[in-house]
């Protein structure tokens, strides 16, 4: 995906994804575990839904993060759990320039 302002950044070895210095996502050691940014609320409903698929890490349990089985998640499920840690951590600015676009030009497509 083309997250606009997106970059990639070591994080205690691991690649960790950005905007603003601010982490949207991490990439876990083991290549498979995706940990994202996510409300509360979602959260919640993921991980009781489909506990094979998303978990609360046991570090992060107070903070708004889950981990994501990326072998077991559907695709477009993933790209759009990333679409919306992105835009936790985006500017409404760069969030309306970004919905400005056609999903192609934004490559989610």
């Amino acid at each position: 995906m083309k997250l606009p302002e997106s970059q990639e950044v070591e994080h205690w070895g691991k690649p960790s994804f950005r905007l603003k210095n601010k982490i949207f996502a991490v990439l876990q050691e083991d290549g498979v575990t995706l940990t994202v940014k996510t409300s509360a609320e979602e959260r919640e409903i993921l991980t009781q839904l489909e506990p094979n698929i998303f978990r609360i890490p046991e570090t992060f349990a107070k903070l708004n993060y889950m981990n994501v089985n990326t072998k077991l998640v559907k695709s477009d499920e993933a790209k759009l759990l990333l679409l919306r840690a992105w835009r936790s951590v985006a500017s409404k600015i760069l969030i309306n320039q970004f919905e400005g676009n056609s999903e192609e030009d934004r490559g989610i497509t």
